[in-house]
């Protein structure tokens, strides 16, 4: 069925999970198509504040594998924290801890009686979220993170698609579990690593209104309508992090170039708008509202419902600064 899939399917799927994050799911359908497909597919860097629908978009990933039956090789999927890549652990190295992560994984989902070309073919296919990448930064405050330059180093030999000789127990027929020594090949696995990266909005903001290099605020314009009728036109000043980031930004932050370069698609996750708050309010499976309106009345107490409706709450927009953080879900 795989090979039915056209990237427009994968998006319809993910869009129906993930709300206003209309240039992600495209970058994402792409790198899901290929990976689907046995074709090299890129790796993605995804930068947005917590709340904008990062683990939203992992989770929904995993329901599409989970979706298709002939997909089921490639359901093998984990969702960590980079942190707990950070440090060494006598006797297994990063790229070990990660991989038994996997197998971990595999075994939960096809059981324990795998054969060496089995147990290849589940961990070579599987999909690696990797969540606070950004705080394997080879810089915090401005100071050095020996740790996080070393946990880079250790993802990019991942990323760069080398041969891993990973050691493990196997199922022979008429033996028994045995112990043997697989050759992976990583350069299958797709990598999708997220972070809010909340210091590079500060960072880029301030580089360009000390006009450090020849990036400038844009001027719009916006229509305030009053009550009365009448209409007045006033200029502003926005900034968005997508329109002003450079690759040069993430390397001061503190991200090696060689593991930048790694990933094929760099996503910038957008702003939230009123409708996507309201619809995230009132139609989520987990939504806030309809679980005070489920809890209320199973205790003995009427749910109080006001005729303004929940858009009140979703107002965003409204300050005149012209540095705005991204509306985040969390933020309801």
């Amino acid at each position: 069925m795989e090979k039915s899939l056209m990237p427009t399917d994968i998006n319809a799927f993910l869009a129906a999970k993930v709300l206003g994050q209309v240039d992600l799911l495209r970058r994402i359908s792409v790198s899901l198509y290929k990976h689907i497909n046995g074709l090299p597919a890129p790796n993605v860097l995804l930068i947005g504040n917590s709340g904008t629908g990062k683990t939203t978009l992992m989770q929904a990933i995993s329901g599409f594998y989970d979706a298709h039956d002939d997909l089921a090789r490639f359901r093998v999927m984990i969702i960590i924290n980079a942190n707990t890549l950070s440090a060494e652990i006598e006797g297994a190295d990063r790229t070990t801890r990660l991989f038994r992560k996997l197998e971990g994984r595999v075994r939960v989902l096809f059981g324990s009686r795998l054969t060496a070309k089995a147990l290849r073919g589940y961990l070579e296919n599987a999909t690696v979220c990797v969540d606070e990448v950004d705080k394997i930064s080879g810089r915090i405050s401005g100071k050095p993170n020996v740790e996080g330059i070393i946990t880079q180093y250790a993802l990019l030999t991942l990323l760069e698609g080398e041969q891993f000789l990973y050691r493990t127990t196997v199922w022979e027929e008429g033996v028994g579990e045995v112990e043997t020594e697989l050759a992976l090949d990583t350069g299958k696995l797709l990598f999708i690593c997220g972070g809010a990266f909340e210091e590079l909005y500060d960072q880029v903001y301030g580089h360009i209104v000390n006009r450090r290099d020849d990036r400038r605020l844009k001027e719009v314009s916006e229509v305030d309508r009053k009550a009365d009728g009448s209409v007045s036109v006033r200029t502003v000043v926005r900034f968005k992090l997508r329109d002003y980031l450079r690759l040069a930004d993430l390397f001061v932050y503190g991200m090696m170039p060689q593991f930048i370069s790694r990933f094929g698609s760099i996503a910038m996750l957008e702003e939230l708008g009123k409708d996507e708050l309201r619809q995230i309010l009132v139609g989520a499976e987990n939504s806030p509202l309809r679980l005070c309106l489920e809890y209320f009345p199973a205790h003995g107490h009427p749910a109080a419902r006001h005729g303004r409706g929940p858009g009140r709450h979703c107002r965003g927009g409204g300050q005149k600064q012209p540095y705005r953080r991204p509306g985040l879900a969390r933020d309801l």
